[in-house]
């Protein structure tokens, strides 16, 4: 028990340096990945469009569904595989939208765009980009706001909620979800944590 809260700190910590670093980056969660362009390096990855399930408990490599995962995203419109990538659709949507609504005034409308078996959505988003059949993101602005104190507590909320529910994962799934979940929360609490240090709302 006092190996797992060590490993916990030490993951809380490392990813609490890991997230103050990227606060600083302008990147867009769609559009992010590292790709070598002959002598420079350049933030580019496409957006997923299929349900993976990869380097479990490694944090900063993670990838469960299409939606959950450090830099990694599901593209516009992809619905999510399971509802614990529901949670991450939710959270990278919530990120987007603190980001775009810096830029000024938004129009807001609820629309509930999914329902999961154990999770069912109603997400915020702006009236002009929404159509009833799907839903395009077309975020603007410049740096995501990876340390939004709501959006990261709701992100928490979300992924108790489907874990304490028992919720089923997508099939062909080679992660273990509780492990998934606590690894995603230990990064979000220290997201949560730096919110909090930098008065982030």
């Amino acid at each position: 028990m006092a190996t797992f809260q060590s490993l916990k700190f030490v993951l809380l910590i490392s990813c609490s340096i890991l997230v103050l670093n990227f606060s600083t980056i302008s990147i867009h969660a769609l559009n992010v990945g590292v790709q070598t362009t002959g002598t420079g390096v350049s933030l580019m990855k496409e957006c997923s469009r299929k349900c993976e399930s990869e380097f479990c408990s490694v944090p900063p490599l993670l990838r469960y569904g299409k939606y959950c995962g450090l830099l990694y995203s599901g593209c516009p419109g992809e619905k999510p595989c399971d509802g614990l990538d529901a949670c991450c659709m939710k959270h990278d949507v919530c990120i987007q939208f603190k980001n775009s609504s810096r830029s000024g005034p938004v129009n807001m409308k609820r629309f509930r765009i999914l329902s999961v078996p154990v999770l069912e959505l109603q997400l915020m988003v702006p009236d002009p980009m929404v159509s009833f059949n799907t839903i395009d993101w077309w975020w603007h602005g410049g740096a995501d706001d990876y340390l939004s104190q709501e959006c990261n507590q709701e992100f928490l909320n979300c992924m108790k909620n489907f874990k304490d529910m028992g919720g089923r994962t997508f099939k062909g799934n080679k992660c273990e979800v509780g492990e998934v979940v606590d690894i995603i929360s230990v990064v979000i609490e220290a997201a949560l944590l730096a919110g909090r240090a930098l008065h982030k709302p």
